[in-house]
């Protein structure tokens, strides 16, 4: 029996949608958007929006799905010699590649919903790659270990540090090494 491939269309209409909610938080904290502005931006009918997902808070979870899913097969076969882990190095690579978003979104209020679910979505990204490592880590020691990692890294961006992102993605990993059993 034939697996039957996604739809184009379907591909392509989430895809505007969580492309239009990007820009959108990149001027708007989470609260002030509207699934209207989402709709109008990505020129996708409410009803095209609706048919996908229920509120603003699905099409978030599925582009964090869509963006960490990627990530997922690197992360189980990722032997890196630095010994460094995708999650954490994909998530050096992110947030200083916008760092003035990301100290926003992670100190606002407004931003909160956002930030809380990006925060699972590594968690969920994190335990996955060390359950895929053979590392055995509770779910108290991974949020330990992304909070840690968040802090490590507002830290080098508020103190403009001339680390270099090797530099603070080995010093990660050695955080998250330290927490582990």
């Amino acid at each position: 029996m034939s697996e039957k491939s996604p739809d184009r269309r379907i591909a392509r209409t989430q895809n505007a949608l969580w492309t239009a909610l990007q820009g959108l938080l990149q001027s708007h904290s989470w609260d002030d958007i509207t699934i209207k502005m989402i709709c109008a931006r990505g020129d996708v009918a409410r009803s095209s929006l609706y048919a996908h997902f229920d509120t603003k808070l699905d099409l978030l979870d599925f582009g964090f799905s869509t963006v960490l899913g990627d990530l997922r097969p690197l992360a189980e076969t990722n032997t890196t010699a630095s010994g460094t882990f995708v999650t954490t190095d994909w998530m050096v690579d992110h947030i200083l590649g916008n760092p003035g978003f990301f100290m926003r979104v992670s100190r606002s209020q407004s931003d909160l919903v956002l930030f809380s679910r990006f925060t699972k979505a590594l968690e969920g990204l994190l335990a996955h790659e060390l359950t895929a490592k053979g590392i055995t880590a509770t779910a108290t020691t991974v949020t330990f270990c992304i909070g840690g990692a968040f802090a490590i890294v507002r830290d080098h961006i508020e103190t403009r540090a001339a680390t270099a992102p090797t530099t603070l993605k080995a010093r990660l990993a050695d955080q998250i090494r330290k927490a582990l059993p």
